[in-house]
């Protein structure tokens, strides 16, 4: 099945395992965030965490690790709390997948918790994102030009500016914003770049901006920047690519000569 672009997948997934009584007291669960702005897996996590203290009586932090699902990198949270009586115990793992948080989550009561994460792993471990079906029409698309023009894409305001090539973007946009995670960089084609931090800022007294490279980025997982447009409150573009109109002509070409975007 093949749906338009725009329509979202909404599933959730929920499996339980009832102990001997009947009681479903265990339970998979994985879900899809669309809405959050957040790409930055690590910032999502935070979200969460401050949510939880809100949400969950006697809320309690466990842990907290990096893991990798698929290749992706993501991040696991352990936490307990308190429903009625019942002494629970969580466990999520979140990882960017296309224009969505993919978050797994295993539900069990404290004391029982310990004998499932064999089944946890073994679940993380079997996870594989299925390639999307070629499209025959992109193969035979005349090549589009190729620029030196890079994208980047505010986080907090969403604006989205264009610089002549890498050096203009790094100069301009300071290291302090980049290791705040403010911004989102993508090469002319739309590929995404990763910012490298060379040197990292200090902060203090002897405050000083640091320095950081754009790098072509194989493991993004993110939303990509031609579904991203939609949101964008303004542009701050150059020549050839001043307007919003210009960009999604431009993106449009990279796409039709098999370029994601």
């Amino acid at each position: 099945m093949v749906l338009p672009d725009g329509w979202r997948d909404q599933t959730m997934n929920v499996f339980h395992l009832p102990d001997a009584s009947g009681r479903k007291d265990v339970a998979f669960v994985v879900t899809r965030d669309y809405d959050t702005p957040l790409d930055d897996v690590g910032a999502y996590a935070d979200a969460q965490q401050t949510a939880f203290k809100r949400q969950f009586p006697a809320y309690k932090p466990l842990a907290r690790e990096t893991v990798t699902i698929d290749g992706r990198p993501g991040l696991m949270l352990d936490y307990q709390w308190r429903s009625d009586k019942t002494l629970l115990r969580q466990r999520q793992a979140m990882v960017r997948l296309d224009d969505a948080m993919l978050v797994f989550t295993l539900n069990a009561r404290a004391e029982d918790f310990e004998r499932h994460i064999p089944a946890w792993t073994a679940i993380l471990s079997s996870f594989v994102v299925m390639p999307p079906a070629p499209d025959d029409g992109d193969a035979q698309a005349a090549p589009s030009e190729v620029l030196p023009h890079v994208f980047a894409l505010s986080a907090k305001t969403r604006v989205l500016r264009v610089y002549p090539d890498l050096r203009a973007a790094c100069e301009r946009i300071s290291a302090r914003e980049v290791e705040s995670h403010d911004w989102v960089f993508f090469a002319s084609d739309g590929s995404p770049l990763a910012p490298t931090i060379v040197q990292r800022s200090r902060h203090g007294l002897f405050k000083a901006d640091g320095r950081y490279e754009l790098r072509p980025d194989p493991g993004y997982s993110g939303l990509e920047l031609r579904r991203r447009l939609n949101a964008v409150t303004a542009v701050e573009g150059v020549p050839p690519l001043l307007t919003m109109q210009d960009i999604e002509a431009h993106l449009r070409l990279q796409r039709a000569d098999g370029t994601s975007s």
